[in-house]
Parts: structure tokens; C-alpha cells; sequence
């Protein structure tokens, strides 16, 4: 009896300790992004008649591949870091641009990092968490289309400003076992960039208040 007293002890420990054994996380998965822009109308250093207003843009969604590596502090509390493929947003216009579609479009990096708070114990399959963090938001490749440069009078420029501000998420880890899990989570942050298209000699500005909230589906691998 003691012998097997004994042995059950000891495939008890090892499967708490296989819970607990892995403090590294990748994963990978799939990210909507869903934008809700918000942007007052342009301003200009031109002739009022060459920005006739109402004359704005929203920014529409998108979805790309995200890829994440969490790192495990305590029982309840992880290091979590998401990035992905940065995903192309086509921006169409608002008021007297909304006529011409699509005016542009702009690829955006944004690594976020979160502080996560598990709920449950670690050794419980499903695994409620929030996180607080913070959010870098990177644009490049900023082009304006046919339609664009037809609404600006010609060849136009666009810059956007990089953007640093919080971020939190919500979700739910499933682990399949101890290595394999399903991560499914809803994310928000902070996202605000000065815009100026230049066309010749004349430069329009706006501020997109971006208000990005992101719904994620993600397979970890922990090690």
C-alpha cells in the first residue's frame, strides 16, 4: 500500500510540476483590427477654394498574422509581447473627398507589450486574464492613390507621425495540455497621429484619432 501511496504521490508532483515547468510562450494566430477613426477636416496653408470643406478621411480595417512571445513571471502574473505582419489600411475619403474612394493607403508595425494578470489557479485549463501596457504605433509606406492625387491637384505626399500610448486587453487562455494552448483575446489602445499631405507647395493637416480595438485568435507553444 505504501508503494502505491508512493507512486501516486509522485505522478501527482510531476503533473504539478509539468504545469508549472514551461515559462516561455510563442504563438501565432490571427489579428482584426477594426480602426473606428476619427479626424477633424483638413487644414490648409493654401487658397480655402483648393480644400473645400467638409474634407476629411476614415481609416478602414484590417486583418493580418500576429505573432506573440510571453514570458511567465509567477503563477498569476506574465510578460506579454505581441507583434505581427504589418497590416496595408486603405483610408477613403469624408465629406467633399468621399466621391473619389480610396485616397490612400499606409502600412502600420505597432509592437505592444502587456503586464497580464491570470485569474485561476495554473494548474486550471481555462485561464481569464487582463493586461495594461503600452503600445508603439509605427507608419511607413504612406502613398496616396490615382484618386488621391486627382482630389489634391496633383503628386501628393504623406507623412504620418509615430504614436506611443496605452494599451489593454482582455481574454481567455485554453490549455490543451502543457505545451499547446488556444489564446483568444480583444485588445485596445491608445493610437494618435499628426497627418500632413503635401502637394506642391501646399500642405494639408489633420489628427486621426485612431481608436483601434483588436480581435485576436492565437496557438501557443510553451517550452
Amino acid at each position: 500500500m505504501k508503494k502505491i501511496h508512493f507512486a501516486v504521490s509522485a505522478l501527482f508532483g510531476l503533473a504539478c510540476f509539468s504545469a508549472h515547468a514551461y515559462d516561455n510562450t510563442i504563438h501565432a494566430g490571427v489579428l482584426n483590427v477594426q480602426v473606428h477613426s476619427e479626424s477633424p477636416d483638413f487644414t490648409s496653408n493654401g487658397p480655402t477654394f483648393l480644400t473645400p470643406q467638409p474634407a476629411g478621411l476614415i481609416v478602414n480595417n484590417a486583418t493580418t498574422v500576429v505573432f506573440g512571445y510571453t514570458r511567465r513571471l509567477n503563477d498569476h502574473f506574465d510578460f506579454d509581447l505581441v507583434a505581427g505582419i504589418p497590416p496595408e489600411h486603405e483610408v477613403v475619403g469624408r465629406g467633399n473627398l468621399a466621391p473619389y474612394g480610396v485616397i490612400s493607403k499606409v502600412k502600420q508595425r505597432a509592437p505592444t507589450f502587456f503586464i497580464n494578470y491570470n485569474f485561476g489557479e495554473a494548474t486550471n485549463a481555462w485561464r481569464p486574464f487582463v493586461g495594461l501596457g503600452l503600445n508603439y504605433t509605427q507608419f511607413f509606406d504612406a502613398k496616396s492613390t490615382a484618386n488621391g492625387n486627382i482630389a489634391s491637384g496633383g503628386p501628393t505626399k504623406i507623412d504620418l507621425k509615430d504614436s506611443i500610448g496605452l494599451a489593454g486587453q482582455v481574454g481567455i487562455n485554453y490549455h490543451i495540455n502543457d505545451r499547446w494552448s488556444v489564446i483568444a483575446s480583444v485588445a485596445a489602445a491608445k493610437v494618435k497621429s499628426d497627418m500632413t499631405a503635401t502637394t506642391g507647395s501646399i500642405e494639408r493637416k489633420t489628427t486621426i484619432d485612431f481608436r483601434p480595438v483588436a480581435y485576436g485568435l492565437a496557438v501557443g507553444y510553451s517550452f
